[in-house]
C-alpha cells in the first residue's frame, strides 16, 4: 500500500519546477534542473522490537531488496553573470547550492534470523536468549526533501565551458524525510512519518554540450531519527514499535539542463 498520494507526491517534486518558472528571465544564468535515477542498496540490518509491556528483541542481519531511486534536482551555480547579476567573490564560483528531491520503496522478505531476546518483567532482567525465528516481510515507501551545499573544481576549460567541461564535486546537507514503514499482516498506526537524515553525495559531472550534462554520483543517507513505525500485530495485545537505524548507498546518474 502506498500511503502517499501520487497527487500530493507529484506537486512536491513540480514545486522546483514552478519556483522556477516565476523567476524572471534574467536570473535564469547559473541555474539548472536534472532528472536522475539509479540502484540503492542497504547492508544487512538489524530491526528492533518493543512492546508496552517491557519486552525487547533484536532481529539480526534482515536483508533488503536492492530498490531503484528516481526524482528531480533543482541546483545554482554562483557565476557573476547569475542571480540578478550578482557580483560574486571570486572563490564562489566553486560552490553551489541544490534542493534534491527523490522517491523510493524499501522492501524486505520474510526470512530466517536470529532473534536476541531481553525480557525486563517487574524490572527483574531474565538475561538475553539468541534463537532463530522468522521476521514478516515489509516495505515503505519513503519521500525524500534534501538541500545541499556542493563544492565543485573545474578540470578542461573551453570556450563553451569557461570553468572547465569536467567537475569533481562534493554535497552534503539533511534529508527531509517523509515515509511509510509497514509490515505485511500487521497494522499500520502512523502514517506519512516525518524523520532526519544527513545526505553525502560524491560524483563528476561531465558537461556534454554548453547547456547540458551528465552526473555519474554516489550518495550516502542515514536517518537520525527514530525510524520505524508503531504496529498491532495480531494475536498481540498491546502496540508494537518496530525500529531500525537505515544507512541507505546509491548510485545516481544525473541528466541536466543548464538555463
Amino acid at each position: 500500500m502506498m500511503a502517499i498520494s501520487k497527487r500530493w507526491l507529484l506537486a512536491i517534486l513540480a514545486m522546483p519546477m514552478a519556483v522556477m518558472l516565476m523567476l524572471p528571465g534574467v536570473v535564469w544564468g547559473g541555474l539548472w534542473m536534472g532528472v536522475q535515477g539509479g540502484p540503492r542498496y542497504i547492508p544487512d540490518t538489524d530491526m528492533v522490537q518493543r512492546t508496552s509491556w517491557n519486552f525487547e528483541k533484536t532481529y539480526e542481519n534482515i536483508k533488503f531488496d536492492i530498490n531503484v531511486i528516481g526524482g528531480l534536482t533543482v541546483g545554482y551555480d554562483f557565476i557573476n553573470q547569475g542571480f540578478l547579476g550578482r557580483d560574486w567573490p571570486f572563490w564562489m564560483k566553486y560552490f553551489g547550492v541544490v534542493l534534491d528531491a527523490t522517491y523510493e520503496n524499501l522492501s524486505f522478505d520474510q526470512q530466517m534470523v536470529m532473534v536476541r531476546e531481553q525480557r525486563n518483567l517487574y524490572h527483574l532482567d531474565t538475561g538475553p536468549k539468541d534463537y532463530p525465528s522468522f521476521i514478516p516481510g515489509g516495505s515503505s515507501s519513503m519521500f525524500v526533501l534534501s538541500p545541499m551545499i556542493i563544492v565543485r573544481y573545474g578540470f578542461l576549460p573551453n570556450e563553451e565551458n569557461p570553468f572547465g567541461r569536467l567537475q569533481p564535486y562534493l554535497g552534503v546537507g539533511p534529508g527531509f524525510v517523509i515515509s511509510n514503514p509497514e509490515i505485511n499482516g500487521w497494522t499500520t498506526e502512523e502514517k506519512n512519518k516525518f524523520d532526519m537524515a544527513l545526505v553525502v553525495e560524491t560524483g563528476l559531472r561531465y558537461m556534454i554540450f554548453k547547456n547540458v550534462s551528465v552526473d555519474a554520483a554516489f550518495r550516502y543517507r542515514t536517518i537520525f531519527t527514530k525510524f520505524g513505525n508503531s504496529y498491532d500485530a495480531p494475536g498481540v495485545a498491546g502496540k508494537i514499535d518496530l525500529d531500525w537505524n537505515p544507512h541507505l548507498f546509491n548510485a545516481i546518474i544525473r541528466l541536466s539542463y543548464h538555463f
